[in-house]
C-alpha cells in the first residue's frame, strides 16, 4: 500500500511539474495522452473488433476517430462502433478540449504579461517620470501641454510598480487627444531596481523626472531615501558625460548636499518643503500674492517662465529689451556664471546683455516672444510715480494648525526674514517634546540652547470649536492651516483641515470682521479647494505647485534658478505694489511697465478687486487701475 501510494505520489508530482512548466511541456503531456488513449483503442479495436487490417491500421483508425469525429458513421459493427464512440468522446475532452484549453492559457498569460508593460521602450532623448505618485498625472499633463515645445519634449515613459492597478485607467481617464496619448508609454517596475529602470531606456533618456514617493506617514521618513537610491542607481550606470540630466524632488532640503554628493551629473533639485514655506512665507506678508502664486505655479493655462535665447541682443540694454516686448513680458536674464546658471531677475535698466545669455520671458507661447524697435533709443518717462509698497508689519503673530515636514522649513524662514519680528503659536496633535524635538535637530540645537523663535506649544485637538475658541484666532495676524502627515492619505488630511477650517470660519464669522486674520490653507487634493475658497482666505494646493515646478524645470533647467530667488527673502522677489493717485485712471499697461521700470521692478500682471488675476496683459492693453488694484512686480536686488 505504502509502495502504490508513493508511486503516485510521485506520479502526481511529475505531472504536476510538467503543468506547470509552460505551454510546450503541457502540450506534450497533451500529446502524451493522446497517443497512450490511441494506442489502447487500436489494440482493442485489433483485438475486438478485428478485420482484414493489420495492427498499425486500427493505430491509424483508432488515431484518426480519437482527433476527427466525423468518421464516427463509417464504422460497421458493434463492437468497433462500440469502441469508436468512447475514441470519439475521449476526442473531444482530451484532445480539443485540452489543447484548447493550454493554447488559450498560453495567450492569456502572454496578453498579461505584455499588459503589465515589462518590455524595455526604444526611445532615445526622452522625458523618464520614475515612480507613479500624487504628482505623476499633473507633471505628465504639463509636459504634453501644447504650449511645450516637441523638441524638448518628445515621448514620456512612466515607470509604476504596477500599471494595471491604476496608472493605466487614470491615463485613460485623462482628456487627452489620441497624439497626446501615443507619446505617454507606462512600464511596470520599481524605481529601487537598477535593472527595472532599463525598461524605460533611462541611460538614452534627456530628462529623468523624480517625484517624491509621498507625503504621509512612514512614506515621509522613506522617501528621500528612495530619491537618493535612485540617485545611485543612475550614477553607477555610466559614465558622467552620458548620464541623463536629473530633476528630483526632496522632502527635506538638508538632504540637498547628500543628493548632489551621490549623482555627479546633470541634476535640479526640488525641495518640496521649502518651496511650500517660501510661499507661504510671503503670503504671510503680503497678502493677495497667493493669487499670482497659483496663476504661475498652478494654472497651466495661465502664461508660464520661458528662457529664450538673446543672441538677437548682444550690447542692448535691459531696458530696451523690456519696454519694447509686445505680448511677452521680460522678466529678466539668465546666465552662467563659474559653471552656475544664475538668475538675474528685475535688473537695472543699463544691465548689458552678453553672448551666451539668455532672456526670461513671461508667455503664454514661444512664438509670443516679439520685440518692436529694439534699436531705437529708450526714452524714460517723465515724472515716474513711484508704485506704492504696502505696509511691512515689524511684528506679527501666527496661529499654526496642524503639523508636518514643511512647519518646521516655514519656520526656518520666519527667523531667517530680519525684517519681521514673528511669534508663532502651534497647535497639533503631535507630541509637544516631538515636535520640538524635530525642530531641534533641524536646526542642529541641543536640548538647553534657547530656540532663536519665539515659539509656544500646544498638544490639542484644533478641529474642536472649543479648543479654537480657547485660542482666540482673531487676536492673530495670520492663521495656517496644515495637512497633517500622521494620516495615512492626503484626503483623510484634506479632511481634516476643511473641518478645521470650517470651525475656525464660524468663530471669526461671531466677530468683528475688521478683526479677521489672514488665513492660508494648504491642500493636497485640488478637488478640496471649493470647500475652503469661500471666504477672505487663501487655498495653496501643495501637491499641484510642486508638481508644476518639477515639469517646468524638466523642460527648461535653468528655472531652478529663477523659482530659488523669485520666493526667497534674499535677491529678487515677488510683490504687491499699489498705484499713487496720480496713476488710478485708466492707464496703458506701457505706460505701468516704465513707471515700473523706474523702480527696478518688473510688472508681471495685476489683480482686480473682485479677486481675478491677469498675468502678462499686452503692452497696449488698457486697465481701470484704482486704490484696491493690486499690482503683481518682480522686484529687483536692489530694493
Amino acid at each position: 500500500m505504502g509502495i502504490r501510494a508513493g508511486t503516485v505520489g510521485r506520479l502526481r508530482y511529475w505531472i504536476e511539474r510538467m503543468l506547470g512548466g509552460g505551454a510546450l511541456l503541457q502540450l506534450l503531456l497533451a500529446w502524451g495522452v493522446v497517443v497512450a488513449v490511441a494506442v489502447i483503442g487500436g489494440f482493442l479495436a485489433f483485438s475486438f473488433a478485428r478485420g482484414d487490417a493489420g495492427f498499425s491500421e486500427e493505430l491509424w483508425w483508432s488515431f484518426l476517430r480519437l482527433t476527427d469525429p466525423g468518421y464516427l458513421g463509417d464504422d460497421e459493427g458493434t463492437s468497433r462502433r462500440i469502441i469508436s464512440t468512447l475514441l470519439t468522446v475521449a476526442g473531444y475532452v482530451l484532445f480539443m478540449g485540452t489543447l484548447v484549453a493550454i493554447m488559450t492559457q498560453w495567450l492569456f498569460r502572454q496578453m498579461r504579461q505584455f499588459e503589465l508593460g515589462q518590455t524595455p521602450v526604444s526611445f532615445r532623448q526622452h522625458t523618464v517620470v520614475l515612480g507613479w505618485t500624487s504628482r505623476s498625472i499633473p507633471v505628465v499633463n504639463e509636459l504634453i501641454h501644447p504650449q511645450v515645445p516637441a523638441n524638448l519634449v518628445n515621448r514620456i515613459a512612466v515607470l509604476a510598480d504596477n500599471i494595471t492597478e491604476g496608472p493605466s485607467e487614470q491615463v485613460l481617464a485623462q482628456p487627452w487627444t489620441s497624439k497626446q496619448r501615443r507619446r505617454v508609454v507606462l512600464r511596470s517596475g520599481s524605481l529601487l531596481n537598477p535593472e527595472h529602470l532599463q525598461r524605460v531606456a533611462i541611460m538614452q533618456a534627456r530628462t529623468v523626472i523624480v517625484p517624491s514617493r509621498g507625503n504621509f506617514a512612514e512614506q515621509t521618513i522613506s522617501a528621500d531615501a528612495d530619491a537618493i537610491k535612485v540617485l545611485l542607481s543612475l550614477h553607477s550606470e555610466g559614465q558622467e558625460q552620458t548620464r541623463p540630466k536629473v530633476v528630483i524632488e526632496l522632502q527635506d532640503a538638508q538632504k540637498m548636499a547628500i543628493a548632489r554628493h551621490t549623482y555627479r551629473g546633470a541634476m535640479e533639485i526640488v525641495a518640496s518643503d521649502l518651496l511650500i514655506a517660501r510661499i507661504l512665507m510671503r503670503s504671510t506678508l503680503y497678502p493677495g500674492l497667493s493669487g499670482a502664486v497659483n496663476a504661475l505655479l498652478v494654472d497651466a493655462e495661465q502664461p508660464q517662465f520661458i528662457p529664450n535665447t538673446a543672441d538677437d541682443f548682444v550690447g542692448k540694454r535691459w531696458q530696451q529689451i523690456y519696454t519694447t516686448a509686445l505680448q511677452a513680458t521680460p522678466c529678466g536674464i539668465l546666465r552662467e556664471v563659474d559653471g552656475q546658471q544664475q538668475a538675474f531677475l528685475a535688473p537695472t535698466g543699463d544691465f548689458v546683455i552678453q553672448r551666451g545669455d539668455e532672456i526670461l520671458y513671461l508667455a503664454a507661447r514661444l512664438s509670443d516672444i516679439q520685440h518692436r524697435n529694439v534699436g531705437a533709443q529708450h526714452k524714460p518717462v517723465q515724472n515716474p510715480q513711484l508704485l506704492i509698497t504696502p505696509p511691512r508689519p515689524k511684528q506679527s503673530k501666527v496661529l499654526v494648525l496642524g503639523w508636518n515636514n514643511r512647519v518646521p522649513a516655514l519656520l526656518e524662514q520666519f527667523i531667517a526674514d530680519q525684517r519681521t519680528e514673528f511669534s508663532v503659536t502651534s497647535v497639533s496633535t503631535s507630541s509637544v517634546q516631538e515636535r520640538e524635538r524635530k525642530v531641534r535637530q533641524r536646526w542642529g540645537l541641543p536640548e538647553p540652547a534657547e530656540l532663536p523663535l519665539h515659539i509656544e506649544w500646544r498638544e490639542a485637538d484644533y478641529t474642536l470649536e472649543a479648543i479654537l475658541r480657547e485660542l482666540k484666532p482673531h487676536q492673530y495676524d495670520a492663521v495656517m492651516l496644515f495637512s497633517s502627515d500622521r494620516l495615512g492619505s492626503g484626503e483623510e488630511a484634506d479632511a481634516r483641515s476643511i473641518v478645521a477650517f470650517m470651525v475656525l470660519d464660524y468663530l471669526l464669522s461671531q466677530s468683528n470682521p475688521d478683526l479677521r486674520p489672514h488665513i492660508m490653507v494648504e491642500l493636497h487634493d485640488p478637488s478640496n479647494e471649493a470647500y475652503v475658497d469661500h471666504s477672505h482666505n487663501e487655498v495653496l494646493v501643495s501637491s499641484v505647485v510642486v508638481s508644476h515646478v518639477l515639469a517646468q524645470v524638466g523642460v527648461y533647467p535653468q528655472l531652478n534658478a529663477v523659482y530659488e530667488q523669485l520666493l526667497s527673502s534674499e535677491g529678487a522677489r515677488l510683490g504687491i505694489r499699489y498705484a499713487p493717485p496720480a496713476l488710478q485712471r485708466l492707464v496703458t499697461i506701457g505706460e505701468l511697465r516704465e513707471h515700473a521700470l523706474a523702480q527696478q521692478a518688473v510688472l508681471l500682471g495685476y489683480q482686480e478687486p473682485s479677486g481675478k488675476t491677469v498675468m502678462n496683459p499686452p503692452l497696449q492693453a488698457k486697465v481701470q487701475v484704482t486704490e484696491a488694484t493690486q499690482l503683481i512686480v518682480l522686484q529687483g536686488t536692489t530694493q
